[in-house]
């Protein structure tokens, strides 16, 4: 069975659970989606939409936007958002769960209390977002921009991260050894075991 695949449209009516679909240059205005499955979705423009309670798995939303959207206990698991961007899109209530999220707009997000584990943020920007309790199990961080980033009583330990580290605001912060040598290496320090 092939993928079905859509070019250059525009859609208003609402979605229900779509699986093996490919969507390329497309818009979404107003669109309340259910669950998505397989599905792959590149340059869309996603405006005004609903993935409330939504499990979006093994999907691929590469170099889309999403505007004025909601996400309220949206899953993503396994998913690719490589370029992707939320613009006046409050995310703070998804849960990621491995995956490819590298060039990815998160700026100014809350994840306050949340846990990402096994995913790939490299290149993304966390420009102001608020990562204030939150457990951040073997992802992945490099080149990743930190601007007044917090990691107020964050579990970052078995993460690994680059020099950008240090534009990161933290107290209380769990690291381990390696983050430290690096935190220290950026502050002109040595470690000699």
């Amino acid at each position: 069975m092939g993928i079905d695949q859509y070019m250059y449209e525009t859609y208003y009516e609402d979605f229900d659970d779509i699986e093996d679909v490919e969507y390329i240059e497309c818009k979404f205005d107003a669109i309340d989606f259910e669950d998505i499955k397989s599905c792959r979705f590149e340059k869309c423009q996603f405006r005004g939409c609903n993935f409330n309670g939504s499990s979006i798995l093994n999907s691929a939303i590469l170099n889309s936007s999403f505007r004025f959207s909601n996400f309220f206990s949206t899953t993503f698991t396994d998913c690719k958002l490589t370029g992707s961007s939320f613009i006046d899109t409050n995310i703070s209530l998804i849960d990621i769960t491995g995956g490819d999220w590298s060039y990815t707009d998160l700026s100014q997000q809350d994840f306050s209390k949340k846990k990402f584990v096994k995913t790939d943020f490299s290149g993304s920007d966390f420009s102001f977002t608020n990562l204030t309790q939150a457990s951040i199990d073997e992802c992945l961080f490099i080149g990743t921009r930190f601007l007044d980033t917090l990691l107020i009583k964050t579990d970052i330990r078995g993460s690994k991260f680059d020099g950008n580290i240090v534009h990161t605001k933290m107290k209380d912060t769990k690291i381990d050894l390696e983050q430290a040598i690096l935190i220290a290496g950026t502050k002109g320090a040595t470690f000699t075991p």
